[in-house]
């Protein structure tokens, strides 16, 4: 079992990455002081790992809420309904809450253990790719209200994260797809080596090679610990993990929260968003051309006039957003990017509208 040590000022935590390392929960928790367990995890996660976990953890008093699956859960009725759970169960600042799932789970566990009884301890164990690479690392907590996504929430940073690669091995296509979004982004924004490491092994990927996913999970958690080390509260340099949020986080809103997981919408928000780069020329024809490649495996989407309309208003609303200016981060070369607030509207409306359409990449 590998450690990634997290060094955050006033807060230090541990993330384990291994293989079928969760039963290390245990020895894990018990240097905190800790009288009882309340564990957050959802349906699927529950009927596959639930009882798994639960063996590990007989020394505690421990409670659960199962949720239901998807990002309509992230929700105030739902953090409303674990609120009234967890003051039945007495549980108190003594209360470790445990998060077992993907983003989902890991964003409300996170926004209700930062609210709750104005602060208690959670540990994260991401189940999902999404989450492992992603969700779980950082901090960020929250919940989407009015169809806004994450737009209540607070920065929560997590006692520890233990990341077991053998639980990806239960995850389906669409689940994978949605990590490697979060992967290619890293790539583009950091390291051009990274990102061609994903390319060239994505057929890998979606058969979950436990040795490679290793080794790209855990440069992956290095390349986001290096920016929230430098910008803990996304006043500055964390901004560019937004590359593909602003159009992607519209496009999950767009469609409900149904359609598209968060990583499937990332990874059309790059696409649409380096787009943006191509018409403003701060990108060639032969890197976007790459860029479509890879993200080629999600389809993009022929908007209606109406849905752009729809976009550009949740766009407007984001809360990334500076002085009226919808924010982007924007591909500028091989593994860079830059933050710009001065996009003209009418290139955004030609990516939505010319994306499908593009025909000039590399067969």
């Amino acid at each position: 079992m590998e450690v990634v040590n997290i060094d955050i000022k006033n807060r230090e935590y541990k993330i384990f990455i291994g293989k079928n390392n969760l039963k290390e929960i245990h020895n894990i928790l018990k240097e905190n002081d800790i009288n009882k367990i309340f564990i957050i995890t959802d349906e699927n996660v529950s009927k596959l790992y639930l009882n798994k976990l639960l063996k590990y953890l007989t020394d505690y008093e421990v409670h659960y809420h199962t949720i239901k699956p998807g990002e309509n859960s992230k929700s105030l009725d739902t953090a409303s309904l674990i609120y009234e759970k967890m003051l039945s169960k007495k549980c108190n600042r003594k209360t470790l809450l445990l998060s077992f799932g993907g983003g989902v789970v890991g964003d409300l566990a996170g926004f209700i253990a930062s609210t709750y009884m104005r602060g208690i301890d959670f540990f994260q164990i991401p189940t999902t790719l999404l989450s492992q690479v992603d969700s779980s690392v950082g901090g960020k907590v929250g919940i989407n209200h009015l169809g806004y996504k994450n737009i209540l929430g607070s920065f929560y940073q997590p006692k520890g994260v233990l990341i077991d690669i053998n639980l990806l091995n239960t995850l389906n296509k669409k689940e994978i797809t949605s990590g490697i979004g979060e992967l290619i982004k890293y790539g583009l924004i950091l390291d051009y080596g990274y990102y061609k490491k994903i390319y060239n092994n994505i057929n890998e990927i979606y058969s979950c090679n436990s040795d490679l996913l290793k080794n790209i999970i855990k440069e992956a958690i290095i390349f986001k610990k290096r920016i929230i080390e430098l910008d803990e509260f996304d006043r500055n340099i964390r901004a560019i993990l937004n590359f593909g949020h602003t159009i992607g986080h519209s496009i999950e809103s767009l469609y409900n929260f149904d359609e598209y997981n968060h990583g499937e919408a990332v990874l059309l928000g790059i696409l649409y968003e380096a787009y943006i780069a191509l018409l403003k020329g701060v990108i060639d024809n032969n890197y976007y051309n790459e860029i479509y490649n890879i993200t080629k495996v999600i389809s993009p989407i022929k908007f209606s006039e109406k849905e752009i309309s729809k976009l550009l208003n949740i766009m407007e609303n984001d809360k990334k957003n500076s002085e009226g200016s919808i924010v982007f981060i924007l591909p500028t070369g091989k593994g860079n990017v830059k933050i710009y607030n001065d996009i003209n509207k009418s290139l955004i409306v030609r990516s939505l509208k010319e994306v499908k359409d593009y025909k000039n990449f590399r067969k």
